[in-house]
């Protein structure tokens, strides 16, 4: 291995995690560090005076760009649009530290559609990876006054909620238990019981059906709003789904927090996370695009 490319397997992580949490698409990400490494080789290294920060003005930059011509797309996607799901990623594992590597919650991710490309990537960049504005001002060739004034309407549009950002793991994951055997459990009134009077379901099913005995199961085309039609609609679609052969459920890491992954055989065919606030349950999100759930496919 050259001393280049070793060099930019020591930032490949942080640079993974910036396009991801930028992005919400892992293979959109993984494209957009490979063509940032293949400029980097085509670069003379005395030109580049703070690797680190050349490294991750590219990938921002290109990320950019990216949703800036991804928004026609989207607008043209089938149903509700989610990040992929993001389960225990590994690159290059040796060269990886921790700190470099964080992937944000699917309920923060989709708070995140709020902002506009730019606003999205100086908060990540200060929020996420802790940068100071002397960095941000290098990063996106603007004045530090300039990246302030950015930051700042990234939060007036986040409003208040921004506080959603900071997550307490073990709570997630008792609510996240409770969750999963009230829907096995088909208790509509143990259901009821977790959910918070305003709560949202959101799924993305990217236009794709599931069979059910004769019946074609879809993503449900819009959020769904309040406890009790939530409630009505996950423990009627959960009661579909026990039809399906060796249906099972895991619960497993996504993107930082514990989710819930069913199968059907081996085809992955949901990932379910929530967003706690407090007791109830306040977010659900549910992941059935298979082509957002191909990594999930079990190897035999």
């Amino acid at each position: 291995m050259d001393a280049k490319t070793e060099t930019f397997l020591e930032y490949k992580a942080l640079l993974f995690s910036v396009s991801y949490n930028m992005l919400g698409e892992v293979e959109a990400a993984e494209d957009i560090v490979q063509d940032t490494f293949l400029k980097w080789m085509q670069m003379d290294k005395q030109d580049v005076r703070h690797i680190k920060a050349y490294l991750v003005k590219t990938v921002t930059n290109k990320c950019i760009n990216y949703l800036d011509s991804a928004r026609i797309k989207r607008e043209e996607y089938v149903g509700l649009w989610l990040p992929e799901p993001l389960v225990n990623y590994d690159l290059n594992k040796p060269f990886a530290s921790v700190e470099s590597y964080h992937a944000l919650s699917i309920g923060f991710l989709v708070l995140l559609e709020k902002l506009t490309p730019q606003e999205r990537a100086i908060f990540l960049l200060k929020e996420v990876f802790a940068y100071d504005y002397f960095e941000l001002s290098e990063v996106f060739d603007k004045s530090e006054e300039g990246c302030r004034q950015i930051m700042k309407r990234a939060r007036e549009n986040l409003g208040k909620d921004a506080k959603r950002f900071e997550v307490d793991v073990k709570l997630h994951e008792k609510m996240l238990n409770k969750f999963l055997s009230a829907v096995s459990e088909g208790s509509l009134e143990h259901f009821i019981d977790l959910l918070k009077e305003d709560i949202t379901l959101y799924a993305d099913g990217g236009g794709s059906t599931i069979q059910v005995r004769g019946q074609r199961l879809s993503a449900f085309p819009k959020p769904i709003n309040g406890k009790d039609h939530v409630s009505r609609s996950v423990i009627s679609s959960m009661a579909k789904l026990k039809h399906l052969p060796g249906i099972r459920h895991e619960i497993i890491i996504v993107n930082g927090l514990p989710s819930i992954l069913s199968y059907s055989g081996e085809k992955p065919i949901a990932v379910v996370s929530i967003e706690p606030d407090g007791d109830k349950i306040m977010h659900i999100y549910i992941q059935t695009n298979p082509d957002k759930l191909r990594r999930f496919l079990k190897e035999v």
